[in-house]
């Protein structure tokens, strides 16, 4: 557990997963909040920048909002600052944004990905990180890349796993269980069971077919069900003499590794 009282230590990206890639960061923020007395905490959007910057083309976020949360929580981070990814925001330079950490968040330390840019038109790097941190008396490390089996971990690697079924590789790339978020799902109950259009689902999902999964429940218990993606619809169905749960007792789903 990360804890600490002199001003905060941070890193800063989007976080979708959170993936193995990310822990070298989240390792760097929490030893130095511990050596320092810092409180750690992460700076992150409320949604992957890329949900908008792609449009269409995006093949949706690894997490949702609320399951990143837990994550963090459950890391030892004391607080996470969201970010809106507006129009506004991607108007503003990366000086005026390490500006507003330091200031606001009285940030003494930060740990970035080894090609982290920021700002408008990304006119942000480290060499001007460098400099800003020298000038606002903060520290700045630059974290090297992690690999598996000699490819980066990235939240598009976790993607492609996921969407093609591999969901023991998305677990290994994640360094966790790859989880669907269903607490804010509006299911339609039918014939075969539970369905919802897949365009109201943020999450990236496999391509057609049936997959046994693994159902929590909010109130604990675990129930074992398919999960269709067929037709443009996103289907859970009783799996053999099995039963389905109540929609609003469902939390997450789990895909079963092969």
């Amino acid at each position: 557990m990360c804890s600490g009282t002199d001003g905060t230590a941070v890193t800063i990206g989007g976080f979708d997963g959170p993936h193995l890639g990310h822990k070298a960061l989240f390792d760097a923020v929490c030893a130095n909040a511990l050596q320092h007395r810092h409180v750690p905490g992460i700076v992150t959007f409320i949604r992957s920048p890329g949900s908008i910057k792609k449009g269409d083309a995006y093949p949706g976020d690894v997490s949702t909002l609320t399951l990143r949360l837990r994550r963090f929580e459950e890391l030892g981070f004391k607080f996470t600052l969201l970010i809106d990814f507006s129009s506004n925001f991607s108007k503003m330079s990366g000086g005026v944004f390490f500006d507003i950490l330091v200031k606001k968040l009285r940030m003494r330390y930060a740990a970035v990905g080894p090609d982290f840019r920021c700002g408008h038109r990304l006119d942000t790097g480290m060499a001007e990180l460098t400099a800003i941190a020298h000038r606002d008396g903060f520290r700045i490390d630059s974290i090297q890349q992690v690999e598996l089996d000699g490819q980066r971990i990235s939240s598009s690697a976790v993607r492609k796993a996921v969407q093609s079924a591999d969901f023991a590789h998305a677990e290994r790339l994640l360094g966790h269980p790859f989880l669907l978020d269903f607490t804010a799902i509006g299911w339609t109950v039918t014939a075969h069971g539970l369905e919802v259009p897949v365009q109201e689902i943020t999450q990236v999902l496999p391509g057609e077919g049936r997959f046994p999964v693994d159902l929590s429940l909010i109130h604990g218990g675990m129930v074992g069900a398919l999960l269709a993606v067929t037709g443009g619809f996103l289907r859970i169905e009783a799996d053999g003499i099995g039963y389905l749960p109540k929609p609003e007792d469902i939390s997450t789903a789990r895909f079963r590794l092969s």
